[in-house]
């Protein structure tokens, strides 16, 4: 299969390398922005099915979230996996207090987020160890031509997201070229400068012509993502 690099140069018309614009680090964003859309449109029975699973024990007792939803959280008795309960991160004495009716046993387990770090009591350990289950969303290189952990169904539609992002980023750019020759076309206003200006307007005007059809562009393959993300989700 094509790279993703590739696939947005077929549906842009664009050659994208590491000083165009965009470049090939700002196509990587738009494709890891892409795939994060993409995943959070799901609805959650679907987010279920790509979910990542995340052991704590005595090396890693707590996990750092980044952003990532949290799906289930078990702890290890000894036997069996029990469910943790979550709580407000302000109850954390309470549930560490065995004199407290709200105390967490191995049994009893309980979670809590604060600071954007997941704390589970008892704090988990090699024998007893607990595991998150979360919806991490994946980094998409421009060299990459697939995406683990991501819906078969939804992959068209990250290279569809970074064609419209850079052709947006490209319209830009070419722009601000345009409004160069613009205003270099002004500053040429004496009599012999006429054939520089009449050059500064045509330059300028060619590049409008080429904002023109990019947008066109744009406008269908916004269309085309939008249709494909209602479908996905519906």
């Amino acid at each position: 299969m094509a790279t993703f690099e590739a696939q947005v140069e077929g549906l842009t018309g664009l050659s994208i390398d590491g000083s165009s614009a965009p470049t090939q680090t700002e196509l990587t964003q738009f494709l890891t922005d892409g795939a994060k859309e993409v995943l959070n449109a799901l609805p959650k029975t679907r987010q279920r099915l790509f979910t990542t699973s995340n052991a704590l024990n005595d090396s890693s007792p707590t996990l750092t979230l980044g952003g990532s939803e949290v799906f289930g959280v078990v702890r290890n008795d000894d036997t069996i996996n029990q469910p943790c309960r979550e709580i407000a991160p302000q109850l954390e004495g309470r549930v560490r207090d065995s004199s407290d009716m709200a105390f967490a046993t191995a049994t009893d387990p309980v979670f809590f987020i604060r600071d954007n770090i997941l704390n589970i009591i008892p704090t988990p350990t090699n024998a007893q160890s607990g595991i998150v289950q979360t919806l991490n969303y994946p980094a998409v290189a421009f060299g990459d031509s697939a995406i683990a952990k991501f819906p078969d169904d939804g992959e068209y539609l990250v290279p569809i997201y970074a064609s419209i992002k850079s052709l947006q980023n490209a319209i830009e750019s070419i722009r601000a070229l345009s409004n160069t020759q613009f205003d270099s076309a002004v500053s040429s206003n004496t009599a012999e400068d006429v054939e520089i200006a009449t050059s500064h307007l045509n330059a300028g005007n060619a590049y409008l012509n080429e904002i023109a059809s990019m947008e066109k562009q744009q406008v269908k393959l916004q269309a085309d993502y939008d249709k494909g993300l209602a479908y996905l989700v519906g």
